[in-house]
């Protein structure tokens, strides 16, 4: 893993963490919240959602490689909390010789991988689109935000105000587009010094293909250039064949370029 990874690594893992401490009181219990640190590693875990975004562990590797004891503790965490399906993110340079072996005697068996991108703060032309783009600028809209993420990432709605918490938050910046007054589509950056991690990006079925997840990132990744980032890091799921790939598309035409395939391990069902 170079340095860059690493920087993209450490982001992610703080907006995870901010998710975790900006959920309402209420909205974590509900959703039986849980965030451990492992080793060099974070564990996510929603005991009462079982979306594989927000039951996973991520930063393995970023300061010693993935070890036995390590994978483990990530077992037994999850166990505890009777959660069955989540994602352990591994990078395969990050493994020691026999990695591959100890996954999967532990029981783990690979998932569909999520690609890593990373681009410069050189200027983005704003994308075409008859929405409007801006910021949330209250508490609903906020919410109007995680109603259209949760939905689009297969969440259940116990997750809405988890999203919403992060406009309290001053490092996340959250994005919505319009259609008139109604929102259509919604996206979040979170920013930690000279750095931007774009996450959430989504689009209310009823106004699809009407531009709008370009548009919200090309105006999250001006916003992070006005804001002096240098590096902006984003994901989405691997290329596989027969996947329209709507998300890689618009992410490249954003002038990000692949940087690293993480691999995913999932418990064995």
């Amino acid at each position: 893993m170079d340095e860059i990874e690493k920087i993209s690594e450490e982001i992610e893992k703080e907006a995870v963490i901010s998710l975790h401490k900006h959920c309402p009181a209420d909205a974590a219990e509900a959703l039986g919240l849980k965030l451990k640190i492992i080793g060099d590693s974070v564990a996510a875990a929603a005991v009462n959602d079982p979306s594989i975004v927000i039951n996973r562990v991520l930063g393995l590797g970023t300061e010693n490689k993935v070890g036995k004891d390590t994978l483990i503790k990530v077992k037994e965490f999850y166990s505890s909390l009777g959660i069955e399906k989540y994602f352990t993110h591994i990078y395969p340079d990050e493994l020691p010789e026999n990695g591959k072996e100890l996954l999967k005697n532990l029981g783990f068996q690979k998932s569909r991988g999520w690609m890593k991108f990373q681009r410069d703060n050189s200027p983005l032309p704003e994308a075409p689109t008859e929405l409007e783009i801006r910021e949330a600028l209250n508490h609903e809209e906020a919410f109007q935000f995680g109603r259209i993420v949760a939905n689009a990432f297969g969440m259940t709605e116990l997750s809405t105000p988890m999203l919403a918490g992060l406009y309290d938050d001053p490092n996340w910046y959250i994005f919505l587009s319009f259609s008139e007054n109604t929102p259509a589509g919604a996206g979040a950056m979170y920013v930690l010094g000279e750095n931007a991690w774009m996450e959430w990006g989504a689009t209310d079925p009823e106004f699809r293909r009407r531009g709008s997840q370009a548009a919200v990132m090309s105006t999250r990744v001006n916003k992070a250039i006005d804001l002096g980032c240098k590096f902006m890091f984003t994901e989405t799921g691997e290329a596989v064949e027969g996947d329209p790939q709507h998300s890689y598309k618009n992410i490249l035409k954003a002038g990000f370029r692949e940087s690293v395939l993480r691999e995913n391990y999932a418990p064995k069902s």
